[in-house]
């Protein structure tokens, strides 16, 4: 406070309060920033770590990506959330393996501006899909009504490998229409048997899984 003695004030104490205001207002500003900053990012991490996994709930081969505990009662928190953000019933992770690629095998996004060969091998004794969405896991309308492969439905090469094409353009064989979606979600699903597989057979299914190239982009 201004002192006041026979009509006279020191104006040096307005100028420490004044200063002494200030620096509140400034701690006050960087508390909050600093608040908002760690929300924002907290925020940023789930989501992402909810849309794409981590090392903690998901493992990935090549461009494919597997939740492994999906479906399962153990499953992780950020587990449970991918299930729930995509809508869909999904099946157990004890049941089957379900794989997702957004990009090719170089680490380019898939995109449907550009042409894509997906080849791969048999799965002795496994049922098997390849679907294609778009990025907000949609199926993709084309006139073909061509939405996906199966073990069933594909036509393979005599030595039991397949290729099965991605693109706008309609292609001969196994020809999956891409249409104007813009980015794209490959899922790669495989039924276990019956019977279940060991450790062993899952980890030999999972170096199996089909290699994605880009053939070029329009």
């Amino acid at each position: 406070m201004a002192s006041v003695e026979a009509g006279t004030y020191d104006p040096r104490s307005y100028i420490g309060l004044l200063r002494s205001i200030v620096a509140i207002i400034f701690r006050a500003i960087s508390v909050i920033l600093t608040v908002a900053l760690a929300t924002g990012v907290g925020v940023w991490t789930s989501r992402y770590m909810i849309a794409r996994g981590s090392p903690l709930s998901a493992d990935m081969y090549g461009p494919w990506q597997h939740w492994r505990s999906l479906g399962r009662e153990s499953a992780d928190p950020y587990t449970r959330a991918h299930l729930a953000s995509t809508g869909k019933l999904r099946i157990s992770a004890d049941s089957a393996g379900i794989f997702e690629a957004r990009t090719d095998s170089q680490g380019a996004r898939l995109h449907s501006s550009c042409n894509y060969k997906i080849s791969g091998m048999s799965l002795p004794g496994l049922w098997w899909s390849i679907a294609v969405f778009d990025s907000g896991g949609r199926l993709i309308p084309n006139e073909a009504s061509r939405y996906e492969f199966t073990a069933d439905t594909i036509a393979p090469n005599p030595n039991g490998s397949f290729v099965i094409t991605l693109g706008r353009d309609a292609r001969p064989n196994n020809w999956i229409p891409t249409g104007g979606a813009g980015r794209l979600v490959l899922v790669f699903t495989v039924l276990d048997p019956a019977n279940g597989l060991s450790d062993e057979q899952r980890a030999e299914r999972n170096k199996r899984l089909p290699i994605i190239q880009r053939e070029g982009c329009s």
